[in-house]
């Protein structure tokens, strides 16, 4: 049986690799290519978010198992994977971390912008209002607390499931939120259902109580704002943005993108431990499907991941000197490097097959808040 695995997921089939031949073959897929034809034979699907699984792809196939990647799962028809007990896992949080940076370094890019980065402590007192405390949400409030940043939060679901909003965090309704933060960053799903659906959330009413000169960070899922009522807060609000999801993807809104702080072709996740981040939780998890559920010999060479995250050099971070910070992490994660390349790649004829390749052949950049 064959184990297939999106080519953009880094040492997961090297780590497997010794599987090979043992009833076991692994081949490597383009995320936007697949088709059923090619899942004839196919026992195990590992895919990233470019790639929709649903009765269309599976349908006739035998595939058991079905992987992806990355922390977002819009991507997957649950439904369908669970009616035909498919096995499914995803690796959410895998990279909280490198997202939570991306913030990071928006708001420390924002202060520069703005004229008060001046001093140690640029963000001292400033205000940011978190919409989804997931592992991601959770992740950027404990780094703003680093920075001496105030937090307010809103997620619903999570406070009437009777979970916790980060430590130190103020409960706010959307609108209360949205009219006192200096800085305002969403990390929610894409959900189009229910009570608490998040499919264009932010519209041009929520937008509506938007400060002039506030930053606006988009980085969970395109749909989840309504793009014309962003671009109408760009033109008539002063706002800042930094935007890494859109809607249509890979298709762009290029003239948000020419007016954002950052803009960039979804790769706020795309450090790379994030990405190794989220192969070990595949690994993890076609090691359990294969032995506990298929009864299979199945092993994995931990080892791989190992080697992969060593440091090559280790950076001491100073949470209260912002400007030291957002000088580190301009070496380590070059965002504005991207948004310069991004935005090129809007004004050719190909715009949506770079998009793609930006994402496949983003360079390694290394996490350094840890």
């Amino acid at each position: 049986m064959d184990i297939f695995i999106d080519e953009n997921i880094p040492f997961l089939a090297e780590s497997l690799q010794q599987n090979e031949g043992q009833e076991c073959t692994f081949k490597r897929f383009q995320g936007r290519t697949l088709s059923p034809e090619a899942l004839t034979n196919c026992l195990a699907l590992c895919v990233r978010s470019t790639t929709l699984v649903n009765a269309t792809l599976l349908h006739n196939t035998p595939v058991q198992f079905v992987g992806t990647a990355t922390s977002g799962s819009e991507h997957i028809d649950g439904a369908f994977l669970r009616e035909r007990g498919v096995f499914f896992r995803d690796a959410r949080g895998c990279n909280a971390n490198s997202v939570a940076e991306y913030v990071v370094f928006a708001m420390l890019l924002w202060a520069e912008k703005c004229g008060f980065m001046q001093g140690a402590d640029a963000l001292q007192g400033k205000t940011l209002g978190v919409v989804g405390c997931g592992h991601i949400g959770q992740r950027v409030s404990a780094l703003a607390q680093h920075l001496g940043i105030r937090v307010i939060a809103h997620d619903p679901p999570l406070v009437e499931a009777g979970g916790t909003l980060p430590h130190g965090t103020e409960n706010m309704n959307l609108r209360e939120l949205i009219s006192e933060a200096d800085c305002i960053t969403n990390h929610v799903p894409l959900t189009t259902s229910g009570k608490h659906s998040t499919y264009r959330m932010f519209d041009a009413e929520v937008l509506s109580y938007l400060r002039p000169t506030t930053l606006f960070i988009h980085a969970s899922r395109g749909d989840v704002v309504v793009e014309s009522a962003l671009l109408d807060a760009l033109k008539e609000k002063n706002i800042s943005a930094a935007v890494d999801v859109w809607s249509g993807e890979p298709l762009v809104n290029a003239e948000i993108a020419k007016r954002c702080l950052l803009a960039t072709p979804h790769i706020a996740g795309y450090s790379y431990e994030g990405k190794v981040n989220g192969s070990i939780m595949m690994a993890r998890e076609l090691e359990r499907f294969m032995v506990n559920i298929m009864g299979k010999a199945f092993t994995v060479d931990w080892s791989v991941f190992e080697r992969a995250l060593e440091q090559e050099t280790n950076v001491r971070v100073d949470y209260h000197h912002h400007e030291e910070l957002l000088r580190h992490l301009r070496l380590s994660r070059e965002l504005e490097r991207d948004t310069a390349a991004f935005l090129a790649s809007l004004d050719t004829n190909h715009a949506a097959q770079d998009f793609d390749t930006l994402r496949k052949t983003y360079p390694k950049r290394r996490e350094i808040l840890v």
